[in-house]
Formats: structure tokens, sequence, C-alpha cells
């Protein structure tokens, strides 16, 4: 349909006149810059270049039997001084050559042939050369020039511009007659002018400027009457070339010190109608083919909605997926966030947890120390009672001093059980916890904090099956839309790619997808799922990197908590263990004080209380041996616990402080997936927003350009054509100025010498 639309257009083909007359004036004249440069400055001022130069244009009509040029001389203003004729007559036989002329004054210009010449008809000696003669001629030519010269915007006398100076204008107008002989004949005629130095600032209406050295070549054209007969013999052409400018004249202006201009040539030839226009003009078919040119941009109209609506699909289904980002990317951001705090957490913690142990393994082994002096003590107690036996006479000296013991002991006892047991406020409610229950936090605290690693632990590795499932439901989506046709990540990728590469490849959206037997909504939600399981992959495999390139330090992490875990639980035995003891003792301190009480009030009960005292010894004995026990298990447990502590700290710090920056690089990963979906929305936005402006346009398209051209293209163009075809034929039937023999062929052209203005030196 495209080559019919230029058809179309051709229908003013007289449009093309200009750049035909115009077409490779520039580059052929540079070809005679091959000459030398003297040579050159010769052809700027010869008018047989120039001649030559312009024949070039226009052709000389080589094949045919007689070739005429019509040389009319003129003054500066166009008036006609002179009218010559040079015919040429191409010799094809022994005959006598018999041509026709109105022209006077006829001579041989090259041979010695003679004719005779009877009521126009020239009848030539035949020599086996072509006839080249010469006429003259009062007769007016068809095209005439009329030359005006204007300086300082008013109009000057051609013989009143030599030797001015300032803005010159130079209007040459075209006036084509034909039509008062009969037919209108269409002519176009080139002028070319060469300007001196003199002349800067040289621009040209209807024609162009070619510098050469210190001149400037002008060269101008017009087709004269060409639009007024074309007019008048279709009124339909009239409206088809009303924003056309077919040039009846042109104009140089220019800016000019000392005006001098030399001769100009013009030549005129109705040679414009050398083409196939039966063919170049052909609408037999135009009907049917604006029809499919109709009905082709409706379908274009039809398909531009549909991509509208697809495109809207697909920017909906952007929105989800850049959501679905944003998410993933706010709770990576939760999941760094906790990791950092748990490992600023974890640092108080440990801090303290290390001081308190430290702290408890000192004090164990300082009461440890007591025990033993304790123990040590009983034992003396212990013979020292049944020593109080065997003499009674010590027995008031030692029994004061066993009873001041006594007192003190059960004092310090009391005390050290205190330590172990909460303080309580008059409400009974706790203000401080003792070493006891204190012991009993810090185990369930440090099985909280393993329990706690162990789920962060198992989030972590679960998380990439997490991913996996969720891609599994996409593709699952995917199934469902296509009815099982699409089942797996590897098919579904190999048909979203496969239809980007053929519409990439110049084929149709919508023929592709026929092919695929998918609509449009269907394949906005492959390209959905497409890059939903894209992003899921990418996710999954920077967790499963991360998990892999820090197995060895979740391990350790793991392992540190454990030990962590188990040496609060020795020290939380070892500490209920020395409580026990402690209990026991004091209680055997308090028989004690009871049995120094009695043994001091009197030696009368001396061997009930010396017996009694014995039993309190014995009691203590024991109660001494069972906190050092206590004490030594302790001081193990503190021990065991410092050292295990020691060395799982780093460990637990460490892992911690690499799970918070793998969440940290998951954080960021997730961000930048956030910002890409973000990108991709706007991308798909720009798309959809695209797609409304080319449904908008090929709407336009439709009522402002296809349905104006089926209007152009109605019943009047035949008769613009027809009227064109005619014109054209006029100008290839006018073979001759001065007359022809009928039996010939003939070509002419029009050579005018305008007068050059010379100013007195």
């Amino acid at each position: 349909m495209k080559k019919y639309v230029h058809k179309g257009i051709s229908l003013v083909l007289v449009m093309t006149m200009s750049a035909w007359c115009l077409a490779g004036c520039e580059s052929s004249y540079t070809e005679k810059k091959n000459f030398g440069k003297k040579e050159a400055a010769e052809a700027t001022v010869s008018v047989n270049r120039m001649e030559a130069l312009l024949n070039s244009k226009i052709g000389d009509g080589v094949d045919t039997e007689k070739k005429e040029t019509v040389f009319v001389e003129m003054n500066a203003d166009g008036t006609v001084a002179k009218t010559t004729v040079s015919n040429v007559l191409k010799v094809s036989d022994k005959d006598n050559i018999s041509d026709v002329s109105d022209l006077d004054n006829i001579k041989n210009l090259k041979g010695d042939e003679k004719f005779t010449f009877d009521n126009g008809k020239l009848i030539w000696e035949n020599r086996g050369e072509d006839i080249s003669y010469q006429g003259t001629t009062s007769k007016e030519t068809p095209v005439k020039i009329n030359v005006s010269y204007y300086l300082d915007g008013e109009e000057t006398a051609p013989e009143q511009m030599a030797g001015k100076s300032g803005t010159v204008k130079i209007v040459y107008d075209y006036m084509n007659n034909s039509a008062s002989e009969g037919g209108f004949v269409p002519f176009i005629a080139l002028t070319g002018i060469v300007l001196s130095d003199n002349f800067t600032n040289v621009k040209v209406e209807n024609g162009k400027v070619i510098d050469y050295d210190d001149s400037s070549i002008v060269i101008g054209y017009g087709a004269p009457g060409f639009k007024d007969s074309l007019t008048a013999k279709a009124s339909k052409a009239g409206e088809l070339m009303k924003d056309i400018d077919i040039p009846e004249s042109f104009t140089i202006t220019a800016d000019v010190k000392d005006f001098e201009m030399n001769m100009a040539l013009t030549i005129a030839t109705s040679e414009i109608g050398d083409m196939n226009l039966e063919e170049a003009l052909d609408f037999s078919d135009i009907e049917g083919k604006m029809a499919e040119l109709t009905d082709g941009t409706n379908q274009l109209e039809k398909g531009a909605g549909d991509l509208q609506n697809g495109a809207g699909e697909l920017k909906s289904g952007s929105i989800k997926i850049n959501d679905g980002a944003k998410d993933i990317a706010k709770y990576t951001a939760d999941l760094y966030l906790g990791t950092t705090k748990l490992l600023g957490s974890y640092e108080t913690f440990n801090k303290a947890l290390i001081n308190g142990v430290q702290s408890a393994d000192k004090g164990a082994q300082k009461l440890y120390k007591g025990t033993q002096n304790v123990k040590s003590a009983s034992k003396q107690l212990d013979s020292g009672a049944k020593s109080l036996n065997s003499g009674a006479k010590e027995l008031n000296s030692a029994a004061a001093k066993i009873n001041e013991g006594a007192g003190s002991l059960s004092t310090g006892l009391k005390t050290a059980q205190a330590a172990f047991e909460d303080v309580k406020d008059s409400n009974g409610n706790v203000k401080s916890q003792g070493l006891n229950n204190g012991a009993k936090a810090l185990v369930q605290g440090a099985k909280a904090a393993n329990a706690g690693v162990k789920e962060l632990a198992g989030t972590l590795q679960g998380t990439p099956d997490s991913i996996h499932a969720q891609m599994n439901d996409v593709i699952k989506q995917v199934g469902s839309a296509t009815g099982g046709a699409i089942s797996s990540k590897n098919a579904l990728n190999q048909t979203v790619e496969g239809i980007n590469a053929a519409v990439n490849n110049g084929m149709e959206l919508s023929a592709v997808l026929q092919a695929k037997g998918l609509n449009t909504k269907v394949y906005y939600q492959l390209v959905q799922a497409y890059y939903s399981v894209q992003t899921l992959e990418n996710v999954k495999a920077a967790f499963e990197t991360q998990i892999a390139g820090k197995e060895a330090e979740m391990k350790a992490l793991l392992e540190g908590m454990t030990a962590l875990e188990n040496g609060t639980s020795s020290l939380n035995t070892g500490i209920g263990t020395l409580y026990a003891g402690i209990k026991t003792l004091n209680t055997g301190a308090g028989t004690l004080v009871s049995g120094t009480g009695q043994m001091a009030e009197g030696t009368k009960n001396l061997s009930g209380g010396a017996k009694s005292l014995s039993d309190g010894t014995g009691k203590l004995k024991a109660g001494a041996d069972t906190l050092n026990d206590g004490m030594k298990s302790l001081t193990d447990g503190t021990r065991e616990m410092n050292k295990k502590l020691g060395k799982a700290s780093p460990q637990v710090k460490a892992g911690i402080r690499t799970v918070d920056s793998g969440a940290g690089k998951i954080s960021e990963g997730a961000k930048t997936l956030a910002k890409g979906t973000g990108t991709l929305g706007s991308g798909i936005a720009n798309l959809f927003d695209g797609t409304k402006t080319l449904k908008n346009g090929v709407i336009k398209l439709n009522k402002d350009g296809i349905s104006k051209i089926a209007d152009i293209f109605g019943n009047d163009t035949k008769d613009v054509i027809d009227a064109v075809e005619e014109i054209l034929n006029n100008g290839k039937s006018y073979q001759s100025f001065s007359g022809i023999n009928e039996n010939m062929t003939g070509s002419v052209k029009f050579v005018f010498k305008t007068a050059e203005i010379k100013a007195d030196k």
C-alpha cells in the first residue's frame, strides 16, 4: 500500500521539477575543477561552458532526427534583440533530406551541401554527413523572460545599476505563451549567472548558489504556467495543489560594490514528460487497495487497544511483584536489625555473665577455704567435747570458749545461708534474688538463649526450602492458567523468551501468541510469573550462599551455646549442694549453741551436757564435712563453668557476628531487589503510557491520515491524472520551433543570452 501512497503523491509531480532541474548542479560543476586554475577561471565566463553546464541538466535530444536550438539574444531587461535558430539534420540513408523551416537567411554551417527552398520546404543534398544549418526569425518564442533590478529596495533601470553599491535584488520572471498558439506546452527554464567577487552574502529564492574561487555561480529555475494550466483542466487539481508552490520566477539578493554583471544564459525545454505515465500513475486497483489500507488500520487500531489492555495487566502484575520485593526487603531488614540487637545484647549479657561467674568462682574458693577451716574447727570441737567428758576441771573454761565459738559459728552460718536465699520486703515480694534461685534463673536463661540460637539457625536453613515452595506455587499457577501446557520452570522460560525473541525480530505479538495457542492475558501472566521465578531464584541463591559460607561459624555457635547451657547446669548443681551443706551445718550450729548453753549452766548436768555437747560436735563435724564437700563441688563447678564459658563466649559472639553480617548482606540484596523491581515497574508503567500513545496515534492516523488519503483517491483523481498526462504529452509532442517534416522526430531547446552590464572605468 505504501507504493500507492507514493503514486498518489506523484499527482503533484511538478514538485519534483525543482529537484530535477538542480540535481547534481554542484557535483557537475565541481567536475570542472579538474581543469587547470587558469582554465577554470575562464570557464566561469565562458558562454559555451555555461551552456554545457545547463544542458547537462535537461538533455539535448541526441536520439532525434532533427535537433533544433533557438538562440535568443536579449537586452539586460529581457527584451529580445535577435533570434537565431540552429538545426542539425541526421542522415540515415542515401536519399536527399526533406525538411520544413520558416527561417530566413538560411546557411550551411559545416559542409557545402546545397538546398532548394519551396513554400517552406527544404530539400538538402545528401553526401552522407549530418546537415548543420542556421537561420534567423522574428517570431516570438513560446517562452519569454523579463528581468527586473532593484537597488536598496527601489526598482532601477539596468543601465543605471552599473557602478552602484548597496543591496541589490534581481528578479527573473518566466512567461509561457504557448497557449496562444494552441495547446499549452509545459516548459522548464534554467538560468545560470556568474557573479564576480563584487557580490557578497548572495542568496537565491527558487535556485542554488555554488561558490567557486572568488566567484559565485547562481542557478535559478521556473515552470511558468504549469499550475494554472493543470488547474484549468481539472478542478480537483486546485485542491490537491493549493499548498504547492511551482515557481515561475527566481530572485537573487546580495550586497554589491561597484555593480557589474556578466551575461546570463537561460535554457528552456519542454522535454519533461519522458516517463511511463501509464505505469507510474496506475490507479486501476486503487479502490481495492484503499479498502485494504482502511481495514488494516482498523485492525491496527484494535490491536493497539489489545496491547494497551495487556500492558495494563502487566503493569498491575508488576505492582504486585514490587510489593512482594518490598516485603522481602522489609522482613530481611527486620532480620538484620534483630541480629544486630542480638549481637549488642549478647555482648552486654556475656560481659555480665563472665564477671558474675568469675566473682562466683572467687567467692566459692574463699567459701571452700572457710569450710576447710570450719571442718578443722569442728574436729577440734569434737575432740574437745570428748576431752570434756574426761575432765570436769577444764569444763568451765572450755565451755565458755565453746559457747563463744558456737555463737560466732552460728551467726556466720546464718549469714552464709542468707546469701543463698531471696531477700523479701514486708509484703513478701522478692527485693533481690539469692545465689540459689539466681543460679536456677541463669540455667533457664542459658537454655532459652541456646533454644533461640537453634531456632534462628533452623529458620535460616529452612528459608531456601520456603522460597522453593513459593516458586512451585508460581509454576502451579502457570500450569492452571495454561491448562497444563506449561508446568515447569524450563517450559515457562523457553515460552516467554521465545515470544520476546520473535517480537524483537519484528513479528507481531498477536501472531506469535496465536501460533503458540495463547492470548494476551495469559502472555502477561506468563511474563509476571517469569520475573517472579527469577526473583525468587536470586533470593534463594543468596540465602544458600550465605548459609554454605557460614556453616562452620554456625556450628561453632551451636556448640558454644550448648557448652554454656551445660556449664550453667553444673554451676546450679554445685550451688544447690553448697546450700544444702550450709543448711545442715546451720542446724548443727544451733544444736551446738544449745549444748554449750546447757554446759554453761552448771556442772550438775555435766555428763548429760558433755554427752549433748559430744552429740552436737559430732553433728557439727558431719555438717562441716558436708559443707566442705558442697564447697568443693561448687568450686569445681565455677572453675569448669569459667573455663568453658571463656572458650565458648568468643565462639558464640563470633557466630552471632557472622549471622549479623550475613543478615546485613541479605538485607542489602533485598533492598537491591526491591529497587530493581521498582525500576521494572517504572519501565512497565512507561510501556503502558507508550501503548496509550500508540493507540491514540493509530486512531489519529486512521482519522486524519488514512481517511483523508481515501478521500483523495476518489473518482475525481482520474481527471487529474488525465490532465497531467495531457500536459506532459504536449511537451513531448512539441518538437520544433521553426518547422519539422511530419515524418521526422525532433527536439527543440531555447537558449536565452541576457546582455552583460558593465561600469565605466
